[in-house]
């Protein structure tokens, strides 16, 4: 982990997916709730690695994880190491990848997640 970290939602990528819209449905979701992001790519492979280092990497202790099969998670850093609060298969899901967006943002603001469709 860097010495400085990032006021804001970090998205951390598999570097083996290629830009999608579905990663751009979740940031959409965190620019509608206000909420600043910044996306990063990783080797790392396991979604529940990937949420747990864009957590890390962010002063918010909030982090979304997308694997190389978009699979999304979200992970705060007051769960157990391997707890996604939130997981979704983005390519089945597409409607509800903004949610995921959304949802990350609202934890870092204290409020009621969105359980419904996008």
């Amino acid at each position: 982990m860097d010495e400085t970290r990032n006021i804001c939602v970090v998205l951390c990528i598999n570097e083996d997916v290629s830009s999608r819209p579905e990663i751009m449905e979740i940031t959409y979701g965190m620019e509608e709730e206000g909420i600043p992001y910044l996306i990063r790519t990783s080797d790392e492979k396991r979604l529940e690695d990937l949420a747990r280092i864009a957590s890390m990497d962010s002063q918010l202790d909030v982090g979304i994880g997308v694997d190389e099969h978009l699979t999304g998670g979200i992970y705060y850093d007051k769960l157990p190491e391997d707890h996604l609060l939130f997981r979704m298969n983005l390519l089945k899901e597409k409607e509800k990848a903004r949610n995921m967006g959304i949802n990350a943002a609202r934890l870092v603001k204290g409020i009621p997640f969105n359980m419904g469709g996008a």
